[in-house]
């Protein structure tokens, strides 16, 4: 007696492979639509003249934009100045958010269970605030 499991298998094959790619596609499209919003993002910063690229000056102004955000964010970091992260310089950066990170959670975490609460978030978030305004009214000699 012969069964005909043939058809089935090629059913199932096909149910894997579009499960397969349905578990994907969303990543897939969020990946694509980051993409495209950062392009569009940086043709309405730096595209000067509207023509829906960057020419030579408009790149030269974005690439000047970019150094100095890394220089803000990451500067300190960047010992040998080569305007990127070395793998110690990595390891640098990440000793110090971990230290900020402890220091952060010494000072907020009120009933000492090692993490903080909603309401030691909103504390922390809004003496950071204030800390920032501040510094920028320290900054702007107000």
């Amino acid at each position: 007696m012969k069964t005909h499991h043939e058809p089935y298998r090629g059913m199932l094959a096909l149910g894997l492979l579009a499960l397969t790619l349905s578990a994907f596609t969303p990543r897939l499209l969020a990946e694509t639509t980051t993409e495209g919003d950062k392009v569009a993002r940086l043709l309405k910063r730096f595209d000067a003249n509207q023509n829906g690229q960057l020419d030579a000056a408009e790149q030269v102004t974005a690439e000047k934009a970019r150094r100095e955000a890394f220089q803000r964010l990451h500067g300190k970091y960047d010992t040998d100045g080569n305007g990127q992260l070395s793998e110690s310089e990595k390891a640098a950066r990440r000793a110090d958010l971990q230290a900020k990170r402890q220091e952060t959670l010494k000072q907020f975490d009120k009933d000492g269970d090692g993490r903080l609460n909603r309401d030691e978030k909103a504390q922390a978030l809004a003496t950071r605030k204030a800390d920032t305004k501040t510094k920028e009214d320290k900054k702007d000699g107000a």
